[in-house]
């Protein structure tokens, strides 16, 4: 994908700007040429164009794919090659992806799961009827296009990497590895040639997640999650789901059984299985966008545009072929499955260690980063990494106050999708941790445990002072979600993409700043937008802030060295705050009291202006770094001031007399992008470049 870009060509399509990025491809929003109509363009990883088999496979089935004539298929324009750069180019859908909608809602009801899960099912019917296996069925590729005026509508994406049933095994010609962890069919992962069984195994993962909220096997490592699907049976959805009858839990258990032969027959018998089980009217295709529109809750449409979001596992493995059998299975014809089981145990087991053994190299291949994987895997597999790196102390001449804080790293939070974190919050009860990353999501992890909770669109996360909502940006929208159900309750819609977000304290108002050098003032409860402040540089909002009274509203801005000060009631300019470096502030605080208000910039320092009177309090310097300091923020008790820098330190002042209290270094050299205090004050957060969530603990 070297090369391909916003302005980019690529065989008349130019491209307008990225909306997605997975293991094997990015997704771009692009417009036609020829016929002026926006396409989504799906251009391959240069390891797969640089093969010529794959090469060759890649173009013949993706025309394959457009031809299978089905409705809930996601349309292909055309697909092929262009100056050594695979692409496809389908419809457009900007409705988002189900695996998107799940991290929104949780877990959602019968009826709205089998809405998506029919048609879905008589999509893969039909290609396999044409010879066509999908062989990575997940969420993240079924879209749902909608538009006002008009039924929701399901696509099954990303046919055009299918593979012929014909020439199938586990593993392309060239040695790659195409699946999805937490959806992978056993005869995929160990090899054995592959049908539309493994489809519907895949299918029956995502039908088990969208009624479970997670994954049938969800572990802390991908090669443990591999060995589930090997070896264990599903586990019953009572615990989670006590609503639903036994027959649900039968229905999904033969769709997941370790043997495709004691699967449906068809991906269609699994979907009415399972809807019956559900007790729901047989599937009708006439009906079955309205199902969908009557089924989903009134917020399913915000989510970003039509992209492969999750984790495909694209790695180089040699081929492999294996005997292995089955576990005992909980359908009708487990008897006859165990004793066959039992027999086979040892190959059976055999068969799984090989496959693991050389899983294991794809797995830390892709981890390094040899190949274009997205690395986002299974969301579990990150958290609760442990360290022993402890921070660095300095201990400056003696003061009145403090002379020095120990500060040691306790645990990491890993960013599922390894990408920069650039915010990290503490709710106010202090109970969860929210991390924004570049990918446009935020993730929200239990503070005490480190488990990762939930995945919410947008990043830059800001909760309400009484900590009942948190607000997330994203390409324009910024969403309001409900921390008790991670629902979205509002959506607010401005022209421009990144944004930074603050609430008023009273949580009646918050404020939103974007690329645009606009900072937008809302009314929450009413979801109006109050005013516009417009800087005239119309560059880039870098950090927004509230005084703690309420009364002034911060803007750093990338016009500089300059923050503007807004009276939040007349939304007038109050004053700018010119730095003396001369470079760019990158960050603002307001102390507790809102007597101090704190600049970050690119020269390393740290200005303490008094609000009120708008003049320079004191500079606080840090040792040299490349580029600056990126975050800044004070302790809840207003003594402390924490700044990270491009280098992956953090630095401590004491706020009263100005001395460096201590140097946090952490394990990465990479910039600390936000910094955040625990409400206790006991503990701190750097988030950093490198997808990675310091703890650590002061005192």
């Amino acid at each position: 994908m070297e090369g391909v870009g916003p302005g980019s060509r690529v065989a008349g399509y130019v491209v307008l700007e990225q909306v997605g990025r997975g293991g094997m491809a990015a997704v771009f929003r692009a417009r036609d040429e020829e016929l002026g109509r926006v396409v989504a363009l799906k251009v391959l990883a240069s390891v797969l164009a640089e093969d010529e088999g794959f090469r060759q496979r890649f173009i013949q089935e993706s025309r394959a794919a457009a031809a299978v004539d089905d409705p809930h298929i996601i349309p292909v324009h055309e697909a092929g090659e262009a100056d050594g750069v695979l692409f496809i180019a389908m419809r457009f859908v900007g409705g988002g992806d189900v695996r998107s909608l799940l991290r929104r809602t949780g877990p959602l009801p019968g009826d709205h799961a089998a809405a998506i899960i029919s048609p879905v099912a008589a999509a893969l019917d039909a290609a396999h009827a044409a010879g066509l296996v999908h062989r990575d069925v997940k969420p993240a590729n079924m879209l749902v296009d909608t538009r006002p005026g008009r039924p929701d509508h399901v696509y099954l994406s990303d046919f055009g990497l299918a593979k012929g049933a014909l020439s199938s095994v586990g593993l392309t010609g060239s040695g790659l590895f195409l699946g999805t962890p937490d959806y992978i069919s056993p005869e995929q992962i160990t090899g054995q040639a592959v049908g539309g069984q493994a489809d519907q195994y895949s299918l029956a993962c995502t039908a088990y997640e969208l009624l479970a909220g997670a994954p049938p096997f969800v572990r802390e490592q991908e090669m443990a999650v591999i060995y589930a699907h090997m070896s264990e049976p599903p586990p019953a959805l009572a615990g989670r789901r006590p609503d639903l009858s036994a027959e649900t839990d039968a229905a999904l258990a033969r769709a997941l059984a370790k043997d495709p032969a004691d699967r449906y027959a068809d991906c269609r018998e699994f979907a009415e299985t399972l809807r019956l089980a559900l007790g729901l009217s047989p599937y009708d295709p006439r009906w079955a966008s309205a199902a969908l529109a009557q089924a989903r809750p009134g917020h399913d449409a915000g989510d970003a545009p039509a992209a492969d979001r999750g984790s495909t596992m694209t790695a180089k493995i040699p081929a492999m072929s294996t005997a292995a059998g089955t576990g005992p299975s909980a359908t009708t014809g487990g008897d006859r499955q165990g004793r066959r089981g039992r027999r086979g145990r040892p190959a059976m087991l055999a068969g799984v260690m090989a496959a693991l053994v050389l899983l294991a190299g794809a797995l830390l291949a892709q981890r390094a980063g040899l190949f274009s994987g997205s690395g986002a895997g299974n969301p579990q597999s990150a958290v609760g990494v442990k360290t022993s790196a402890a921070a660095k102390t300095i201990s400056p001449s003696a003061s009145p106050a403090r002379t020095r804080i120990v500060a040691t790293l306790f645990d990491t939070l890993s960013d599922p999708s390894s990408k920069g974190v650039y915010s990290v919050a503490f709710s106010p009860d202090g109970k969860t941790i929210a991390t924004g990353d570049e990918k446009g999501e935020t993730y929200l992890w239990d503070a005490t445990t480190h488990h990762l909770i939930a995945t919410l669109t947008g990043f830059n996360g800001a909760y309400s002072p009484d900590g009942k909502t948190i607000a997330t940006a994203w390409n324009g929208q910024t969403y309001l979600y409900d921390t008790a159900t991670h629902h979205v309750t509002a959506t607010l819609t401005d022209a421009d993409g990144f944004r930074m977000v603050a609430f008023s304290p009273d949580g009646k108002t918050i404020a939103v700043g974007n690329t645009g050098g606009r900072t937008y003032v809302w009314d929450v409860p009413a979801g109006h937008l109050v005013a516009t402040l417009a800087d005239p540089s119309g560059l880039q909002v870098l950090s927004v802030a509230f005084s703690p009274d309420g009364k002034i509203i911060a803007v750093a801005e990338k016009a500089g060295p300059r923050t503007i000060l807004w009276d939040a009631s007349t939304h007038a300019l109050i004053a700018t705050l010119t730095g003396p470096s001369g470079e760019q502030a990158n960050s603002v605080a307001f102390s507790p009291d809102g007597k101090i208000l704190a600049t970050a910039d690119s020269s390393g320092s740290i200005f303490l202006w008094d609000p009120s009177s708008q003049s320079l309090i004191a500079t606080l310097t840090a040792p040299p770094s490349d580029f600056g300091l990126y975050a800044v923020a004070f302790s809840p008790d207003g003594r402390t001031i924490a700044a990270g820098d491009s280098d992956g330190e953090t630095y401590l002042w004491d706020a009263s007399t100005r001395k460096l209290l201590a140097t946090l270094t952490g394990p990465s050299s990479q910039a600390v992008l936000s910094v955040a205090f625990s409400p206790d004050g006991k503990s701190i957060a750097t988030a950093g470049a490198n997808g990675k969530t310091y703890l650590w603990r002061i005192g």
